[in-house]
């Protein structure tokens, strides 16, 4: 069995987002077993070793800088020194970029709400692992506030849109194996509708349905097939732990 953590990055009082993020994620390899942890409510590292970690997405107010982060960054420090493959998803992608030396502030576009629109890989994207079978062109669900407005050195971005300069990025060395995207591959149409119903919001009328092209689920996890694989290679090359 593949052992993932997964780290619910949401604040007391709002939704889990681990149990959701582990179902897509079973649902794509019946192998996986999950843990979960959520620092911002007090929960601590789990016991036991594991093969990959998730940071997911999170709705508190402040970005993953402000002194109120310390506890997430804390956990990030812990994770690394496992050294096996971390997935980070919109916050998450934002503390990976931050603590390792990055730049994370509110977008100057504003929110960006519903779908992302027009993503494009990069020449570095069309070319790695984890954005294999991706159109050079797509859509995908997206939440988010805050932004990645600078790479850390060594990083590599692998699709940006109008909104935002960083959609995707991987930071691989021999001690660390990250792999993000602003956007929100674990997400249906339908779970960003509930969210953005929960702030008063809704989607637009106009937005593509789930089940057709980019959002079809096949299409929609592409990223995190890709970073399952990943985790598996790395897996049976280092040996159950």
């Amino acid at each position: 069995m593949t052992r993932i953590l997964i780290v619910d990055c949401n604040g007391p009082g709002m939704p889990a987002l681990g149990p959701g993020f582990a179902a897509v994620l079973q649902a794509l390899s019946r192998q996986i077993t999950c843990s979960f942890c959520a620092p911002y409510v007090g929960q601590a590292l789990p016991d036991g070793a594991f093969d990959g970690v998730v940071f997911t997405g999170s709705a508190v107010s402040w970005c993953v800088d402000a002194p109120e982060g310390w506890v997430l960054r804390d956990f990030w420090r812990q994770v690394t020194h496992w050294k096996v493959p971390i997935w980070g998803s919109c916050n998450g992608m934002q503390l990976a970029a931050f603590m390792l030396g990055g730049q994370c502030a509110a977008s100057l576009h504003g929110d960006e709400f519903g779908l992302a629109e027009a993503v494009t890989l990069t020449d570095v994207g069309r070319g790695h692992a984890m954005m294999q079978g991706r159109a050079s062109q797509f859509r995908v669900p997206t939440v988010h506030r805050d932004e990645v407005q600078r790479l850390p050195s060594g990083a590599c971005i692998l699709a940006r849109n109008a909104h935002s300069p960083v959609q995707a990025f991987a930071y691989e060395t021999s001690d660390i194996s990250f792999w993000g995207t602003q956007y929100h591959p674990e997400f249906s149409q339908a779970d960003v509708a509930a969210w953005l119903a929960n702030s008063g919001k809704s989607m637009p009328e106009t937005e593509q349905r789930d089940g057709q092209g980019d959002l079809s689920v096949a299409t929609r996890t592409l990223e995190l097939q890709n970073w399952l694989a990943h985790v598996t290679s790395r897996h049976r090359t280092t040996g159950a732990k």
